[in-house]
């Protein structure tokens, strides 16, 4: 199923006051991730997504030191996410829903 069957089927099923619920709940959940990491926390972000209704992240190639990426993951409904590699090797990552 691509990404448009899929949110168009999710927009049927979800108002948008329970959606606005849904972003909270991912919101509350995403922030309990560390901000500092080995790598970005691709495999748990997406869990947190699907786990609240949501579409997982599209397949992409995140690279550099500095990056950001911004996606639809519901009808009304965008991801956001920003990376910052240290001198360390880790990453400091910044992500919500809105």
């Amino acid at each position: 199923m691509d990404t448009f069957s899929s949110i168009s089927s999710v927009a049927s099923l979800v108002t948008a006051k329970m959606e606005a619920k849904m972003r909270d709940q991912v919101n509350v959940e995403l922030d309990k991730l560390p901000t500092y990491a080995d790598g970005l926390q691709l495999a748990q972000i997406d869990a947190i997504l699907q786990g609240n209704g949501f579409n997982r992240l599209e397949a992409a190639i995140y690279c550099g030191n500095d990056g950001a990426s911004h996606e639809q993951v519901g009808p009304r409904t965008w991801f956001k996410m920003t990376w910052h590699k240290m001198e360390s090797g880790r990453f400091e990552l910044v992500s919500y829903v809105s």
